[in-house]
This record gives structure tokens, C-alpha cells and sequence, in this order.
């Protein structure tokens, strides 16, 4: 069941959490998003504040009385040496130090236990929004044999660097892992991986997938894996022959120009089951 107290946003405003903050608005007046990028943004119950600025943000959600938060949108890791004390803020540095030196998964999940800790909810953005995942008719849910290969060798690499807290994506092709993705993110992967499949010669074949998925014992709350029509367009442009991706973990921007494309290029959409 769907709360009725507010919603609240926190992260970048960027494209993706911009449209999910125009259709819950839409559908929940009292919706507000807290914008933590250091780009000023300036709309309708949008707020900028400084990633440390802890005191302030508990004091708004309080204020408008918040339950639910959802965690989207890219921001850049914070440098904890630029923490400027609030009253709050600096309680958390030691807990904070300690899950950066086990990766960018554990800051997050930190951050979400800090905002538990004063009575606040991750949510995920399913709960309010089902146009952002696809549905078990968009995609095929049994591999065809000579696909089995690219997209299990994919999904078990991807769950073996999750003990590092590391990637969330791999191109494979003809049984060769192609490229992994890096601090780049899944659109340079893309690009990356068009040069080396050229320079591997293998480029002239449609062939290989890109697989997408979260890493093990992630939260389904925060930093989930995102595709949308430029992931379609660049797949193309790779000469793949699809995606493979968690169905139920995965955000999907603009879903039915996504689908659209995919369709017209023929490229298959799995499910990683």
C-alpha cells in the first residue's frame, strides 16, 4: 500500500529522477526532491543543499513530514575532508570513513541506516512508479541456446567482482568477456566496446549482450542498474545483439521509446532469472 504521507527525493537531478519527480508530483502535490548536486536547480518544492548539510535536510523532512525517501539520481562521491560540522552530520564521519574503505556500496548503504536511524523509509522507486521497470511480456525469459554462453558467463563474473563492490555491467560476445564497466559508466562501456569488437574483428557479426545487474546482497533501495533509449542506441551501434538484465532491479527511463528502439533495431531484451 502506498503511504500517504510525503515523498521525498534525494540525489542528483538529473534526467531520469527529474521525470520521476514531475509524475509523483504529479500524483502526490505534497512530493518534494532534495537536490545535492552542486548545480543550483530551481523549481516547485525543489530544494539544493550541500551532501553535508545533514541537520538541514532532517529538519525539511520533518517539516514536510517525509516518511518514504527514494534514493536517485547520480551524485559525485563526497571527499569526507570537505565535512563542515552541523550538529549532526559529524556524529556519522566515523561510520561514514569506515564503509568508504569498503566501497561505494557500503557508503550508500551507510547513508540509508543515517536516515532509518531518524525514522525515515528507503523506498524503492517502484513502489510509486511502475512505468520505470518492464514487464515479464517485454522480455524473453528463456535464453536461446546460443546465447546461453555470453550472458552466464556475464552474470557469474559480475556476481564474483561483487566482493570488491564493483561492476554492475559487462559486454560479452562469442564467449569472450569484452569489456567490464568502470568509473566510466555503462554509456562509455558501450562505446568502448564498439573500438573492441572492431579491433577484435568481430564487429561485422551482430553479436554478444550487454548484462546489467545489481551486485550481491545490494540494496534494492539505492544505485540500482539503469537502461533507457541511449543504452538501445548504443547497443546498435556496437552491433549486439541485446541486453540482459533484472527485471525486478532495474530502472527503465523512458520505457516505451526504450522498447520502441529496441524493436526496431531486433535486438532481444532477457530477463536474468
Amino acid at each position: 500500500m502506498v503511504s500517504n504521507s510525503a515523498i521525498c527525493i534525494i540525489g542528483g537531478y538529473d534526467e531520469l529522477s527529474k521525470s520521476l519527480f514531475k509524475t509523483l508530483r504529479n500524483k502526490y502535490k505534497s512530493t518534494i526532491f532534495i537536490n545535492l548536486l552542486s548545480t543550483i536547480h530551481h523549481n516547485k518544492n525543489l530544494y539544493n543543499y550541500n551532501i553535508f548539510e545533514l541537520k538541514k535536510i532532517l529538519e525539511l523532512l520533518k517539516k514536510r513530514n517525509v516518511k518514504d525517501i527514494i534514493f536517485l539520481g547520480k551524485i559525485a562521491r563526497p571527499n569526507l575532508s570537505n565535512f563542515k560540522n552541523d550538529g549532526i552530520v559529524e556524529n556519522y564521519i566515523p561510520k561514514l570513513v569506515a564503509a568508504y574503505k569498503k566501497g561505494d556500496g557500503a557508503v550508500l548503504d551507510a547513508v540509508v541506516d543515517i536516515f532509518k536511524e531518524h525514522n525515515f523509509r528507503a523506498a524503492s522507486p517502484f513502489k510509486y512508479c511502475k512505468d520505470l521497470s518492464l514487464s515479464n511480456s517485454d522480455v524473453l525469459k528463456k535464453y536461446k541456446k546460443e546465447d546461453i554462453i555470453d550472458i552466464k558467463k556475464s552474470s557469474e563474473l559480475l556476481d564474483a567482482l561483487s566482493e570488491f563492490d564493483n561492476a554492475q555491467s559487462v559486454v560479452c560476445a562469442e564467449g569472450y568477456i569484452i569489456a567490464i564497466e568502470a568509473v566510466e559508466g555503462t554509456d562509455a562501456l558501450l562505446h568502448r566496446s564498439r573500438q573492441l569488437r572492431k579491433d577484435l574483428d568481430q564487429f561485422k557479426t551482430k553479436s554478444g549482450f550487454l548484462v546489467k545487474k545489481i551486485k550481491k546482497s545490494q540494496s534494492r533501495f539505492i544505485d540500482l542498474p539503469v537502461v533507457g533509449p541511449k543504452t538501445i542506441s548504443l547497443i546498435k551501434k556496437a552491433n549486439l545483439k541485446g541486453l540482459a538484465i533484472d527485471i525486478k532491479s532495474t530502472l527503465v527511463y523512458k520505457k516505451d521509446e526504450f522498447l520502441r528502439l529496441a524493436k526496431e533495431y531486433d535486438l532481444i531484451i532477457y530477463d536474468i532469472n
